[in-house]
């Protein structure tokens, strides 16, 4: 007959296994977090940001009312929208550009707009905290010459720089620690449950007739192994 395993047993199985789960998973802990502080680059992340506008739009957008003897300063929404638009054009000229091949050299870098806003931010990242400040930078100051080389009218400015990264963005030392761990429970857990499978000796306390479906007249006691025996 096929041995049924039950939750129970499975439980039972684990709980007679526990100190090899403690330790794997202590182990698990301990190597994913070695790995993690001497196997794995530290990147460092930072940013800058440019503002793109079209020609003059906030200039010629501003109107004054002085109907009611007081001034009133109005930006026009269809140039915003227009700089807006011209914002997600240059993100991706900015980013394909052969005048800007050389800046992003050394670095990951991408250019985004912000929130369908008309500033872009340049994020780069480097195994280098001032490479990724640098390169952040350079693409920042390019942007002008940039676009002036594509657009007539308008420009494209830095207006805030990146500062120098003082703790790397990854790797996450704790998201690699918990992965470690798990990995090491998991394991634990299979070894346990083959280590119980290939066990065929009979336990005490063993239900026979449950798992074997045979019934039990009788049961002989081992007094040597339950300590009840004296040698003479």
């Amino acid at each position: 007959m096929s041995k049924q395993i039950t939750i129970g047993d499975l439980l039972k199985m684990f709980l007679a296994h526990i100190k090899l789960i403690i330790i794997m998973i202590i182990l698990g802990g301990v190597l994913a977090f070695l790995y993690v502080s001497y196997m794995v680059t530290p990147m460092y992340t930072t940013s800058s940001l440019i503002l793109v506008q079209n020609a003059s739009s906030f200039d010629s957008g501003i109107t004054t009312n002085n109907s009611q003897g007081s001034n009133e300063s109005r930006v026009n929404m269809n140039d915003i929208s227009s700089s807006v638009t011209l914002a997600n054009t240059c993100a991706t000229l900015f980013t394909v550009a052969p005048e800007m091949k050389g800046v992003i050299a050394g670095a990951s870098v991408s250019i985004a707009p912000i929130e369908e806003s008309y500033f872009l931010r340049v994020t780069a990242t480097s195994s280098d905290p001032h490479t990724a400040a640098n390169v952040a930078n350079s693409v920042a100051d390019k942007a002008h010459d940039v676009y002036n080389q594509y657009f007539d009218a308008g420009k494209a400015e830095a207006v805030e720089y990146a500062d120098v990264p003082s703790r790397p963005s990854s790797p996450n030392k704790t998201r690699y620690l918990i992965i470690g761990l798990l990995v090491g429970l998991v394991l634990s857990l299979v070894i346990a449950f083959l280590l119980e499978i290939v066990d065929t000796t009979i336990k005490p306390g063993d239900d026979l007739y449950k798992q074997y479906e045979i019934p039990v007249f009788a049961e002989i006691i081992d007094f040597e192994a339950e300590g009840g025996a004296k040698k003479k």
